[in-house]
């Protein structure tokens, strides 16, 4: 390799670092804490910490529904997981009887709750924030995973100038040489020590880009249910998830199903995933769908039955999220994501020591803003963008309005609206919309209390009433009275819940 390309591989190298290297600390920086981001959230949670074996983790999918069911009657259930973690409790993926989103933490070995935290924590406003600067958009997750390209260019144009680098994987910065030789030789020397685990990003990241531009492969899908009217069948009991689990793992022998996935409409089925004996963790998980009326198996799948990039899929999440290894894996890539955060670091430093000698005048803080010339202009709108989309995600009013139906009619006769949680002892005010044509009064009772009527203003053959509770620690039951002109009157239930905070 002549000189000349060497020194123009070198000075593009620095361009392109000096302009990326704070979006790049910033990127490493986030994912290296996202990585454990939540033991980090569970912090001040024991209740969810467990050091039960995994074997002895005997709760099954029927009994940790039943226990939910149990600690909260009106709530939904979306998705059972096992074995989350060695060190946590069982996570289920549900909402509350008011609408509000929600993680319920189950006994391992009862399945009865023992915590539940509500979404939008410190791990998912991290990764959105890693993956989309909190925008949740599509476009900028493609733009933030094209960066893997420039990423990896940096990554072999380091290697390539710097000269037997094999060489320097335990050569430690002396600073004898002043701050600036210091610097250089901690760039060298982190660089090397990051670089697996950034070239495994990069790739990765260019993967989960392809996906992002539709670039998926194909999954097997099962058959198509028996028709219902409503997501989980007449009679649904704990009894026919343990036999829909039966006939799952009857279809796929070695299937060890970790996860339940119940059906969210007419449509769905019971999914169960796990790993199955004889593929190895990074080809995924096997899979089957149980039609929830008949019981019957719709679709027996193993990671073989998966083509094109999705047969990817599985080995690139283990690697992007350092879940080859359990706790040595995620430590590794936690240690090593900060170090590849010192990389960037040092990058803009050599910058501030080195190629800007004309701004010595300045602290290298300065210096590197200087330096960034037009770009840090682009830095700072993407910084107010980014609390621009904080405030619009979690400023007042950002809570989206939740639909509470009826527990004894359809929703269609009528059904309200809570701009805001449930919470303790807080007043809430609630929007009741009537279906039920010629309704022309109404009246509103709380947990079996006296009758209060509310105002109807009429729209058309539909109607709707404002009125407001102060929910306490009891069902918080509503129950609506639809009188028509002749007296006859419809009633209507509804049960939001006691309140979890």
């Amino acid at each position: 390799m002549t000189r000349t390309f060497r020194n123009w591989l070198f000075s593009l190298h620095t361009r392109l670092g000096l302009h990326l290297s704070i979006f790049f600390a910033f990127m490493f920086l986030t994912g290296a804490v996202l990585v454990i981001g939540i033991e980090v959230e569970s912090i001040a949670r024991p209740e969810i910490w467990t050091t039960i074996a995994k074997e002895d983790r005997t709760a099954s999918f029927a009994e940790i529904h039943d226990g939910i069911k149990t600690a909260h009657p009106e709530s939904a259930v979306f998705v059972i997981e096992k074995y989350p973690a060695p060190w946590f409790a069982d996570r289920t993926f549900g909402r509350t009887g008011w609408g509000e989103n929600i993680s319920f933490w189950t006994d391992p070995v009862t399945g009865a709750v023992v915590y539940e935290t509500r979404d939008g924590g410190f791990r998912d406003i991290l990764r959105d924030l890693h993956d989309t600067f909190l925008t949740t958009k599509r476009p900028i997750f493609i733009l933030i995973s094209a960066t893997s390209v420039l990423l990896l260019y940096q990554i072999v144009s380091g290697l390539i100038t710097y000269r037997r680098f094999w060489k320097g994987f335990f050569r430690w910065p002396k600073r004898s040489g002043g701050f600036r030789s210091w610097v250089g030789a901690t760039h060298r020397l982190t660089a090397l020590w990051a670089a697996p685990l950034l070239i495994l990003i990069a790739i990765t990241s260019f993967y989960f880009m392809l996906g992002g531009l539709g670039i998926e492969g194909t999954t097997p899908k099962p058959q198509p249910t028996s028709p219902r009217d409503t997501a989980l069948p007449i009679g649904f009991s704990s009894d026919t998830l343990e036999q829909a689990e039966a006939n799952a793992v009857a279809a796929l022998p070695g299937l060890e199903p970790l996860v339940m996935v119940l059906p969210g409409d007419p449509a769905g089925t019971f999914a169960f995933e796990g790993p199955v004996v004889g593929f190895a963790k990074t080809s995924g998980w096997g899979s089957v769908s149980v039609d929830p009326v008949t019981l019957e198996v719709l679709g027996a799948f193993t990671p073989d039955d998966t083509r094109g990039f999705a047969r990817w899929k599985a080995l690139m999440n283990t690697l992007h999220f350092g879940t080859w290894g359990s706790a040595f894996s995620l430590g590794l890539w936690v240690l090593s994501g900060f170090v590849a955060t010192g990389v960037a670091l040092t990058g803009a430093l050599i910058f501030a020591a080195r190629l800007a000698p004309e701004a010595a005048q300045y602290g290298p803080i300065r210096r590197i803003w200087r330096g960034l010339g037009l770009s840090r202009w682009i830095y700072l709108l993407i910084v107010l963008g980014i609390l621009l989309t904080a405030y619009q995600r979690f400023g007042p009013g950002s809570y989206p309005r939740a639909g509470v139906f009826p527990t004894d009619a359809p929703a269609a006769v009528a059904y309200l609206i809570l701009p805001a949680p449930v919470r303790r002892d807080t007043p809430l005010d609630v929007e009741m919309l009537v279906g039920e044509p010629g309704i022309t009064a109404a009246s509103i009772a709380t947990d079996g209390g006296a009758e209060q009527p509310v105002e109807l203003v009429r729209n058309g053959e539909k109607a709707q009433a404002s009125f407001r509770i102060t929910p306490n620690d009891t069902a918080n039951q509503i129950t609506a009275r639809l009188t028509k002109p002749d007296g006859t009157k419809k009633t209507v239930t509804f049960r939001l819940g006691q309140p979890i905070w």
